[in-house]
Parts: structure tokens; sequence; C-alpha cells
């Protein structure tokens, strides 16, 4: 991608799967993207067969696991709190574990514009809603 006077400019590339299902990303998106060798990456789906790519960078993000009480807009809490903290969610997954009682959600998430991942966390715990918190920074 390039900018050129307001007007954003896209690189189209075309590029193989190989005999082992990689590709390669051409190296100017590589540098936009700032990825070096042994960057991690994550691959999205999102349902119209195109993929999205999202850069994970080393102390700027974590997965968040939260065990919750089962109940309608508990999860809408949850997220809003997270919001609150300035994390941006990347992906998540949440399921009943026992249906009316207790359910988990699952975040990996950037954490490079939240000031304390101990307030976040503190205040998430602080939810009567919430059993359980756990952040892994990554």
């Amino acid at each position: 991608m390039g900018f050129n006077g307001g007007v954003v400019i896209i690189r189209h590339n075309i590029t193989k799967v190989d005999s082992k299902g990689r590709i390669l990303i051409p190296f100017h998106i590589r540098e936009y993207l700032g990825l070096t060798e042994g960057s991690e990456i994550i691959i999205i789906n999102n349902g119209s067969k195109e993929l999205r790519i999202f850069p994970l960078f080393k102390g700027k993000n974590a997965e968040i696991h939260i065990l919750m009480k089962d109940v309608i807009g508990t999860l809408g809490k949850i997220t809003e709190t997270v919001a609150k903290h300035n994390v941006d969610v990347l992906m998540s997954e949440s399921k009943t574990i026992e249906r009316g009682k207790i359910a988990e959600w699952v975040a990996l998430v950037d954490t490079s514009n939240c000031e304390d991942i101990k307030a976040l966390k503190d205040e998430l715990n602080s939810l009567k809603l919430v059993k359980d918190v756990k952040i892994f920074e990554r």
C-alpha cells in the first residue's frame, strides 16, 4: 500500500501456494506491516473467502480468558470494560459451558493503547457476573 496526496494506492500481488501450503508475503507488504523473520500473524477468514492478516507484536498483545455467569448481557458488559481500557479485540470466541450457569470467553487482543493491564484485570474481576479472569501477555 502506498499513499499519494490523500489517495491510498493498493498494490496487487499474485503469489502461489507452494507444495507445503505456504504463501510468500511480498516484501513491501511485510515492510508495511513491520514483519520480520519469526513474526507472528493472525489470519482470519471473514466468511467470504477473503483473508485478513494482523501482525502480533510482543508485549502489545494478550490473551484474555474469562469464566462468567451465563446470563444475557454479561459479555456486553465485559467487552464494554475491555474497550474502556483501550484494548482492541482482534478475535474472540465465547461458549456456554453449562446453560444458564457458566460460560467462557477467550479473546486475542491488541494492548498497545492500554495504559494498565492490571487495572483492566482488576476491573473485570470486580464485575459481579465474572467468576475468573486470566490475562496472558504475549
